[in-house]
């Protein structure tokens, strides 16, 4: 009988630390209704929430020791890793790539005073006229009243305001023409308006010349330096005295009242 006793002991014994091998061979995983364990694996096939006082981060999450990220999300193919309810800027969240660009793929939403736009130029016609349409890539927050913009020919090289081939004064737009063949410069006005020495709009310009043969054509290109706030002048309030209306006759001058 104690021979019989002992042998029950040992296997209860021995099934015992079966047992307990058999449990550390698994990892413990957290059940949904189980407190969360740290450094295990954790499933839930319901929704967590986590609510915090006013003012206090309702998560945490800080790696001190080595180079890894802090937070990891992974999702299925095609699935947004994340949703959010605010339009509030993030401080320091930068993002690389919008829409597969960087930010320097995106120009500012307005040209910014010290900012020099640029652009280029050419036309030809048969005879006729010819018009060259001219659009700021960044809109500026005003037009160009008319006594700054300047049309610079191809003899003249350079003015006061106008010092070079893609420069201009603050404030003016300089039209430079390095090249006229067969063709006489009529005047310049804004893009919004069918009126010529009309000044520059927000989003541009035209240029107009009459072709004195089929073989006429002009080139040549533009700048235009953003003036300080306080200097920025609005072509529309001025009234526009002597000006040209373009027709399919050509420049049809109107009298100066």
């Amino acid at each position: 009988m104690v021979r019989m006793y002992g042998m029950k002991w040992r296997s209860v014994f021995v099934g015992a630390v079966l047992g307990a091998v058999l449990v550390a061979s698994f990892p413990v995983v957290a059940d949904v209704g189980d407190a969360v364990l740290a450094g295990r694996n954790n499933r839930a096939d319901q929704r967590t929430s986590l609510k915090s006082a006013a003012d206090t981060p309702t998560l945490r999450l800080v790696n001190s020791s080595g180079s890894g990220v802090g937070l990891s999300l992974i999702v299925k193919p095609g699935a947004a890793p994340m949703k959010v309810n605010s339009s509030r800027r993030v401080d320091n969240l930068n993002a690389d790539l919008l829409d597969g660009k960087s930010s320097s793929h995106f120009a500012p939403k307005q040209a910014q005073p010290g900012d020099t736009v640029v652009g280029a130029f050419g036309a030809a016609g048969d005879g006729t006229f010819l018009v060259h349409a001219a659009t700021f890539a960044t809109p500026l927050t005003k037009g160009v009243p008319q006594a700054r913009v300047h049309y610079v020919r191809p003899q003249a090289g350079s003015t006061l305001d106008c010092p070079g081939v893609f420069e201009a004064s603050p404030g003016h737009l300089c039209i430079y023409a390095t090249w006229e063949n067969n063709a006489t410069f009529n005047g310049i006005g804004r893009i919004d308006n069918p009126n010529l020495n009309s000044g520059a709009s927000r989003h541009g310009f035209t240029i107009l010349w009459t072709g004195n043969s089929s073989s006429a054509n002009v080139r040549g290109n533009w700048a235009y330096t953003v003036p300080p706030a306080s200097d920025q002048f609005d072509p529309t309030a001025e009234p526009a005295s002597g000006t040209g209306v373009v027709t399919e006759l050509g420049v049809v001058f109107e009298p100066t009242p």
